[in-house]
């Protein structure tokens, strides 16, 4: 990698760090790219060149946020159920990481603006769903898997929930883990009901 490859690069990570921080910090629509630009000590024609837009750039947060994780989900090798519960406590896990209650609650506030919420969604929970569609597809019969994937990370993600709003204490591994557990066998339940 050139130098100047690196500098760019350079230059939008930070971008997308100012972005982040400010957007967690005063909102989406409370934040302006002349705002990021003199967090990041760059000029807006700058931010402009590298993300058109606000939205953009918040794609850009949400997918490094994601990258953060040094990984992106993959199923493996495991029993059916036993990779059903990996997948459950990374997705638990990942949602209850401070910056991403973060960048739910600022949903929550300004989810109604639709370009918003469809950056959002598209870059962020169909991202994250994606891995367990595509598991289910090739390891059940059952015939609406999407739907399935769904219902089953609603019910995982419900911890998330209810602290998003009601501020509840964070939960230990030990419960994430237990939550986790029978939330996948009351999946594997319904799974094999609907089959039969």
């Amino acid at each position: 990698m050139t130098l100047a490859l690196k500098n760019a690069q350079q230059k939008q990570n930070d971008i997308i760090s100012s972005a982040e921080s400010l957007f967690l910090k005063r909102g989406f629509a409370a934040t302006s790219m002349d705002q990021i630009a003199t967090e990041t000590g760059v000029t807006k024609q700058t931010v402009y060149r590298y993300f058109p837009s606000k939205n953009e750039l918040f794609a850009a947060v949400m997918q490094n946020l994601r990258a953060g994780e040094n990984r992106i989900y993959r199923f493996g090798e495991a029993s059916f159920e036993q990779e059903l519960l990996n997948y459950g406590q990374y997705l638990l896990a990942f949602h209850l990481r401070s910056k991403t209650l973060g960048l739910y609650r600022l949903m929550l506030n300004e989810g109604s603006r639709q370009a918003l919420f469809d950056t959002f969604k598209n870059a962020g929970p169909k991202q994250m769903l994606q891995p367990l569609i595509e598991f289910l597809q090739q390891h059940s019969q059952y015939a609406d898997l999407e739907f399935s994937a769904h219902m089953y990370a609603t019910m995982i993600l419900a911890p998330r929930n209810q602290l998003l709003m009601s501020g509840s204490a964070r939960m230990k591994t030990s419960e994430q883990e237990q939550h986790v557990q029978k939330v996948t066998r009351l999946f594997l339940r319904m799974i094999k009901t609907k089959c039969n």
